[in-house]
Formats: structure tokens, C-alpha cells, sequence
């Protein structure tokens, strides 16, 4: 099994991913070397995915952050 390598930034992988496609669609790679190339596509499917949740999470904890920051200002400016 082909391992991925964790620190492929997520265009490095899509980039990757899309070689892999073309190499696909050409239909001239041998069974085994298509199946190594569609594992290793799911490997980097996988780490594109996990990027994009933990990108997701800092934003959702920015946007509540940022909601808290507003509703601190709007009580403030009732105080006044």
C-alpha cells in the first residue's frame, strides 16, 4: 500500500490527484499500476479531507469568536 505522505499541502495533493486521473483515463497503465494509483488516490483523498475539516473547524471558531466580539459591543453600547 502506497502511503501518503501528512504534510502534502492540500493543492500538492490535488495536483497529485489530478495526475493520477490522467494516468487513469489514458487506460495504459498495467492492472497493478492502476491499483496502485487508485490507492494511492484514496490515500490522498483522505488527507484532502481531513485538511478541509480542520480548516472548517478554525473557521467555525473564528465565526463564533467573532459573533462573541459583536455581541460584547452591542452590550456595551446598551450601557451607554
Amino acid at each position: 500500500m502506497i502511503k501518503t505522505p501528512e504534510n502534502l499541502s492540500f493543492e500538492g495533493a490535488l495536483t497529485r490527484l489530478e495526475q493520477i486521473v490522467k494516468q487513469l483515463e489514458q487506460g495504459e497503465l498495467s492492472l497493478d499500476e492502476a491499483l496502485g494509483c487508485f490507492q494511492e488516490g484514496v490515500g490522498l483523498v483522505r488527507l484532502c479531507n481531513n485538511q478541509l475539516r480542520s480548516v472548517e473547524g478554525q473557521v467555525e471558531i473564528l465565526m463564533q469568536q467573532l459573533e462573541g466580539e459583536s455581541e460584547e459591543e452591542g452590550n456595551a453600547n446598551e450601557m451607554d
